[in-house]
């Protein structure tokens, strides 16, 4: 049988989440800038389709594209979702 506990104050409900907090929580790694960036190229590589195709869509905005002229690169999480939202 599971012990149960009740709280009785405010103070005592507080530190009872914080540690059900502390020990139930999960956290994320924080994805690397460098892992999450890609060329456009890359990107349609990734999505598996042509390059122009990619290129009508960051025209129309429909992908998010960052940097100007030369130097534009797309963000892996942003393409999935971008992506994902076209269908």
């Amino acid at each position: 049988m599971e012990k149960v506990i009740i709280y009785t104050t405010a103070e005592e409900i507080a530190q009872a989440l914080i540690i059900m907090l502390e020990k139930y929580s999960v956290s994320q790694p924080i994805p690397s800038f460098q892992d999450e960036k890609m060329t456009v190229g890359e990107g349609a590589n990734f999505i598996d389709v042509s390059y122009p195709t990619i290129l009508k869509w960051i025209t129309q905005n429909k992908i998010r594209v960052h940097g100007k002229g030369r130097t534009r690169f797309l963000l892996r999480s942003e393409l999935i979702h971008d992506y994902k939202n076209l269908k």
